[in-house]
């Protein structure tokens, strides 16, 4: 049996269930002037009726042979939680339902036979129960958004300041570089031009004086890249796209580089990567400093690998060693200008390599465990858009 009425105090619905059709004529005939309601003699079917539409208040007898009404409040609760609840109940079962008031599920309860006014007034202070109830949780929704959007604006704010305190450094690094570099560039590429010369005049048995060569074309290497770091942290030069192949310029670096033999180099570039819209010596200079982190961080020794990938219309450029890797403290400081896990170096390379990447409208994700290795992934798009 339904029987729906426009509400005087709330647009959802009074719920009455009785197994006895006559004690539901006579609940309707006492609500329906006040509240919308849905009536029914079957728990089940008002189960249904809990599924279709928005209850308010559920009013139950107790005893009824197709389920009990606790029985059936405690399946209502399962389809929809805000219902505030009143069961009707004989003397016999009042225990039972103080309990059931103690654990939440019944909000009130009233003896048989009632009286008419107190039931009124029970009903009516259940659907104010349920209008605060819901201004509660409309009130929690609201500020759990607002706690999101507070919680947003704090991390932008935080990466505004970390991108300041970026720039304050690169200005103070700019003013050293500038005025250093050049000075101490010269110097070492005469170093490098005489050790070549000396190595052709060893005789190949000589293998101290070769290796000691070796060492210093080595820590030349290492120097030069210091200087290379802060000349480029000094000088804000704009990129300049043009269309690339990305595997091809990946290819070119890994030929100019002497990567040491100890190192085994596994590469993948995918065909697949279509013309790009690149500036060649940026890349190039992203893909040098990402190798030279690895094979630093593979002393002893390792695997190398250099993947390309075409992954939802944007290229992946995976570089990936079995070094000694990074804990967590440190691999949220890798990008901090001046921040370096080695004993050579100024802690340049990796803030150069996001700048660099960001030019580019692309993504770095770095994974890192200690004594396992470190995985970089940069992802960048196949054109630029301004």
């Amino acid at each position: 049996m339904d029987n729906s009425h426009k509400a005087d105090i709330e647009i959802d619905y009074l719920l009455i269930v009785d197994d006895e059709e006559k004690v539901v004529d006579v609940l309707v005939k006492s609500f329906e002037e006040d509240y919308k309601i849905l009536a029914t003699t079957s728990p089940l079917k008002a189960l249904s009726l809990i599924r279709e539409q928005p209850v308010a208040v559920i009013l139950t007898d107790e005893r009824m042979p197709e389920m009990r009404g606790l029985k059936m409040l405690t399946e209502a609760a399962s389809i929809r939680n805000t219902t505030v609840n009143i069961i009707l109940t004989a003397y016999a079962d009042v225990n039972v339902v103080i309990e059931a008031i103690n654990s939440g599920l019944v909000y009130r309860y009233v003896v048989k036979p009632w009286d008419a006014e107190d039931l009124k007034i029970t009903v009516r202070q259940a659907f104010e129960r349920y209008e605060i109830l819901r201004q509660n949780r409309l009130l929690t929704e609201q500020l759990v958004i607002k706690n999101k959007e507070l919680h947003a604006n704090l991390e932008e704010l935080k990466a505004t300041q970390q991108k300041l305190l970026r720039n304050e450094k690169m200005a103070m690094l700019g003013q050293l570089s500038a005025s250093i570099g050049h000075e101490l560039k010269n110097p070492l590429s005469r170093i490098k031009g005489a050790v070549s010369l000396l190595r052709d005049d060893f005789q190949p048995e000589n293998n101290e004086a070769v290796e000691l060569l070796r060492i210093i074309d080595n820590e030349v290497m290492i120097s030069t890249k210091i200087i290379n770091d802060l000349l480029d942290f000094s000088r804000e030069r704009k990129a300049i796209f043009k269309k690339q192949y990305l595997n091809h310029i990946i290819d070119s670096t890994l030929f100019r580089l002497n990567i040491p033999k100890h190192i085994q180099v596994e590469k993948q570039l995918d065909p697949a990567i279509p013309l790009m819209e690149l500036d060649d010596g940026q890349i190039q200079q992203i893909v040098i400093n990402l190798i030279m982190n690895a094979v630093q961080a593979m002393e002893n020794g390792g695997k190398l690998y250099i993947v390309t990938e075409l992954v939802n219309g944007k290229a992946e450029l995976i570089i990936k060693d079995t070094g000694c890797g990074m804990n967590q403290e440190q691999l949220s400081k890798i990008f901090e200008p001046l921040y370096t896990t080695k004993p050579k170096g100024i802690g340049l390379g990796m803030s150069i390599v996001k700048i660099l990447v960001e030019k580019h409208r692309g993504t770095i994700d770095l994974q890192s465990r200690e004594n396992i290795g470190t995985k970089v992934t940069i992802t960048l798009p196949l054109t630029i858009t301004n």
